[in-house]
């Protein structure tokens, strides 16, 4: 080898070695990753819930045309992914930003006392931990609303005894704090809150997971109510069943906690998730908890 090639390869060695050295200084691993997103995460175990009801014609009249509006599953979160959808009737879909998915139908020609049974199925995938997602819009889920009184002075002054060193020390002694303090006190037909909570001392599921959504946004964490169903296999879904619990967001995911069943950030594949719970619910459900309808003519109860 003469010296002029020699020297010619020498330099295409420093080059080289120069280009490897800059990507292992300047970046960050984090860029050699895809982006995090719900759609590379890991929903790995199957469920089918159905869900039945009966809209029946009260009157002696026809029914030209009632509308009718519910739930189905949240179409993803940390723990619970929405992969096919069917109805007996057909439906339109609304999705609003917080993943709630609200199915619009449409009753035709409803005879005098006749009825009309409408059946939903949906498959879905669940996750055995709480999967990433990208950052959602956190606002919302740290301040006051209805039945969620952050600034009160007894529920800030509670709060402050329950901060711990990071956010899941704080989630873990207000958890504690809430399931060892509020008695369970039965179904209650209407939403008490955090306040009613905490100077009763008592609630159902409701005022349970109100409360620690309180506490836990007063301590700065993002927190928010969940409504839908418990069952750890396939079920019928039935309406004596449905269940409140919470959710706080740590370390880039939505953790589930259900202070009234004892249960911390576990059994993910157990929770149906329904309804994402928020002030800034922009669906035509809106506060209702299961479902709607347009027409006085009509009853609706969920089988």
């Amino acid at each position: 080898m003469n010296a002029n090639h020699l020297w010619k390869t020498s330099i295409i060695v420093v080059v080289l070695v120069s280009i490897f050295l800059a990507i292992f200084l300047f970046y960050k691993p984090s860029d050699f990753q895809s982006d995090t997103s719900t759609d590379s995460v890991s929903y790995t175990v199957p469920k089918t819930v159905r869900y039945n009801f009966t809209v029946k014609n009260k009157t002696n009249q026809l029914i030209e045309k009632a509308q009718f509006w519910t739930y189905a599953p949240v179409a993803q979160n940390s723990t619970q992914k929405v992969t096919n959808i069917k109805a007996t009737l057909p439906y339109e879909l609304t999705v609003d930003e917080t993943g709630n998915q609200v199915l619009s139908f449409v009753i035709e020609n409803l005879p005098p006392y006749g009825n009309k049974v409408l059946t939903i199925t949906t498959e879905l995938l669940f996750a055995e931990a709480s999967n990433p997602q990208k950052k959602p819009l956190l606002d919302s889920f740290l301040v006051s609303e209805r039945f969620v009184e952050v600034a009160h002075p007894k529920i800030t002054s509670l709060a402050q005894k329950m901060l711990g060193t990071d956010p899941m020390l704080t989630s873990k002694s207000t958890y504690q704090w809430v399931a060892d303090n509020i008695q369970y006190a039965g179904y209650i037909n209407d939403d008490r809150g955090a306040l009613y909570a905490l100077n009763k001392k008592k609630g159902d599921c409701t005022e349970y997971m109100y409360l620690f959504v309180a506490l836990m946004r007063a301590n700065g964490i993002p927190a928010r109510g969940v409504g839908g169903y418990v069952y750890p296999h396939n079920a019928i879904l039935k309406s004596r069943d449905y269940h409140n619990w919470a959710e706080v967001y740590i370390d880039g995911a939505w953790r589930l906690v259900d202070p009234q069943n004892r249960v911390f950030m576990e059994q993910s594949t157990s929770y149906v998730a329904m309804r994402i719970i928020s002030a800034s619910e922009k669906n035509p459900l809106a506060n209702t908890h299961r479902f709607l309808h347009s027409d006085n003519g009509i009853v609706v109860t969920m089988n």
